[in-house]
Formats: structure tokens, sequence, C-alpha cells
């Protein structure tokens, strides 16, 4: 009987360590994958204002987002057309309030 239980814990041993390895190997590959985080396609600050831009996931249009540091104040703007100038405001008001709204 004594051999079996060492074949038995041997081989637990074994699955055990197999099973570190692939753990390992997974957390390597996951390493590696692409970020899925929003990345700003242009940030800029002057002053009180900062101005920052990404895509709005329809087309080609993006988004302006203007902060307004001094007064507390966020715009947000669709540009629906860089090429003929077309910006149209979505939404905005004071960030206290939109903070509020926000926790409710």
């Amino acid at each position: 009987m004594k051999p079996t239980q060492r074949n038995v814990n041997s081989s637990a041993a074994i699955l055990w360590a197999s099973a570190f390895i692939v753990a390992a190997l997974i957390i390597i590959q996951v390493g590696k994958l692409p970020e899925s985080a929003a990345h700003a396609e242009m940030v800029t600050s002057k002053n009180n204002y900062t101005l920052l831009t990404t895509g709005s996931g329809r087309g080609d249009n993006e988004i302006l987002y203007v902060i307004d540091a001094r007064d507390q104040i966020l715009m947000v703007y669709e540009v629906e057309d860089g090429r003929r100038g077309q910006i149209a405001l979505r939404d905005g008001g004071s960030i206290d309030n939109l903070m509020r709204n926000a926790r409710r």
C-alpha cells in the first residue's frame, strides 16, 4: 500500500506543479494583452481652461470636453464634421451640480 500512496502523492505534486506553471503562463500572456483604457487624443491646458478630445464612436466625429477651472464648469461639444467646422454643444453645466446628480 505504501507505494500506491507515494504514487498518489507524486501524482498530486506533479499536478499541482503543472497547475502553477499553467497559471504563470496565463499571467504572462494576460500581461501582453492591449489595454482597453480610454485614451484622450489631445489634451491641452492654458490658464484656467483644459480641453480634451476623444473619438465619439460614431464615424469621424469627436467629442471636445472643455473644463473651466475658475468657474467650475464642464462643457461637452461634439465636432460633427471637422472639415466644415461644425460643432454642437451637447451638454454642460456646473461640475458641482453634475457630481451631485451623479451620486443620486
